[in-house]
């Protein structure tokens, strides 16, 4: 099987304070060994940004766990196929929503996460409720949520 994880997931995973990071490190450790594991190019520039915001005491932190991200996950680019797929979600996501523009613009990155999700076949691994949506307009986007 392969999974993308969303950037909640993988922050629980290197947060062990997170009261999802015991639930969700006890499925990463039950998946077998051909399974294979990837985060988007879009969780780093995530984790990028929490960086650039963070009080100087949480730097050195922050830093050290987006080497360690780069490490242990291989990370998936976005691709021209991945845009087309990505339009297409995107306005079916906002005729089903049936919400403006403004507020369109706040699941941007999770749409084009399941995006790249559809286009590598992966299982998407989120806690956001977003994608139970996503899944409802196009089933072959596949989520799990393992803080459950």
């Amino acid at each position: 099987m392969k999974y993308l994880l969303d950037s909640n997931t993988v922050s629980d995973i290197y947060n062990s304070s997170s009261k999802n990071h015991h639930p969700v490190i006890t499925k990463l450790l039950s998946l077998r060994k051909d399974d294979e594991i990837f985060i988007s190019i879009l969780t780093l520039y995530e984790f990028e940004y929490a960086f650039a915001n963070s009080p100087s005491n949480k730097k050195q932190v922050i830093k050290k766990t987006i080497e360690q991200i780069k490490q242990d996950f291989i990370v998936l680019p976005l691709t021209a196929n991945g845009s087309e797929t990505f339009g297409e979600l995107k306005k079916h996501f906002k005729d089903l929503q049936s919400i403006n523009n403004e507020n369109l613009k706040k699941h941007t990155v999770d749409l084009i996460i399941a995006s790249t999700s559809l286009e590598n076949n992966t299982v998407l691994v989120s806690a956001d409720k977003i994608f139970s949506s996503i899944n409802f307009i196009n089933a072959k986007v596949t989520f799990e949520d393992w803080t459950k």
